[in-house]
């Protein structure tokens, strides 16, 4: 498990993994859909141009280039047609982090916290896509937007997604579908949006807000964070319970309340999952005792086969 340095480190590089980043090094994260990009790269394009991937047919006008015209075509139905390939793109890749009250929550005395392992899991996306060549940002949000890092492709800019990241504190209550709605006017163009939250919101907005993003065509992934505490609910004497975004409390004991506890959370994550398999959405449920660079390489293997 990913635990906080016990070393005085500088502040930007609090979130660096070095043995973690190594481990994710020669994975890829390959866009699903067509993306929209100014240089060749890793991912589909929508637009056709040179390339090894061969798309479709076409019939062939006066202003095409002859090297294009598909010979074997012409023999086999004295009709000219051309070739036409997919061309590949860089792209834009945005992590939205949460970082409400709620994800300052870890249930092991010295574990870590959720906001800490989104920390680190954002940390190791942009850098993987400024690996790739592709243009990294970052978002952060509680009840609203707090800090956004516009995509760049430049190394350098590894620091400022770092520097985000380190100065940002828990905030107030989540609130998922308004900062969803306010990233989708500052990302125009189609490219990759990771979510990482625990998603403690209505379900119904969050679904609402992610198909808009859907709607722009992004390529949209959902890492719902779960510490193994909120999933097993493991107390076993009188507990007081306290709301992490507000100002309740309550005693109970846990004995009598687990059994409707988990049934509710089962059927929460359920909502969740089937919110984004309706809408071709990536989710990855992710139990934040697993170290972070072994859950995020076994996912970027697993969509890469899935990928093709």
């Amino acid at each position: 498990m990913v635990t906080s340095p016990s070393s005085p480190t500088p502040p930007s590089m609090r979130f660096v993994d070095p043995p973690g980043l190594a481990r994710i090094a020669r994975l890829e994260l390959v866009a699903r859909t067509a993306v929209e990009g100014l240089l060749s790269g890793l991912h589909p394009s929508p637009f056709f141009g040179s390339s090894v991937e061969y798309a479709d047919h076409r019939p062939y006008t006066q202003s095409d280039e002859l090297r294009n015209v598909d010979w074997k075509q012409l023999a086999k139905t004295d009709k000219l047609f051309v070739k036409l390939f997919e061309e590949q793109t860089n792209t834009r890749i945005t992590v939205i982090l949460d970082t409400s009250k709620s994800m300052d929550f870890s249930g092991t005395d010295g574990g870590i916290t959720k906001l800490d392992y989104g920390r680190f899991l954002a940390a190791g996306l942009c850098h993987l896509a400024l690996k790739q060549n592709d243009a990294a940002g970052l978002a952060t949000f509680d009840s609203q937007m707090r800090a956004y890092v516009p995509p760049r492709s430049i190394p350098r800019h590894f620091r400022n997604v770092l520097a985000a990241l380190d100065s940002t504190a828990p905030g107030p209550e989540t609130q998922v579908g308004t900062a969803l709605r306010e990233l989708a006017g500052r990302v125009p163009k189609r490219g990759i949006v990771v979510l990482i939250s625990d998603l403690l919101d209505d379900p119904g907005a969050i679904g609402t807000a992610l198909a808009l993003l859907k709607h722009q065509r992004h390529d949209l992934v959902v890492f719902h964070l779960i510490d193994p505490a909120e999933r097993d609910f493991p107390w076993e004497k009188t507990t007081q319970f306290r709301d992490t975004e507000g100002e309740g409390r309550l005693v109970a004991n846990p004995r009598a309340v687990r059994a409707a506890y988990l049934e509710r959370f089962a059927a929460f994550r359920a909502t969740l999952q089937s919110a984004c398999f309706e809408r071709r959405i990536g989710y990855e449920c992710i139990d934040t005792s697993q170290p972070y660079d072994h859950v995020l390489a076994a996912y970027l293997a697993r969509r890469a086969r899935l990928t093709g």
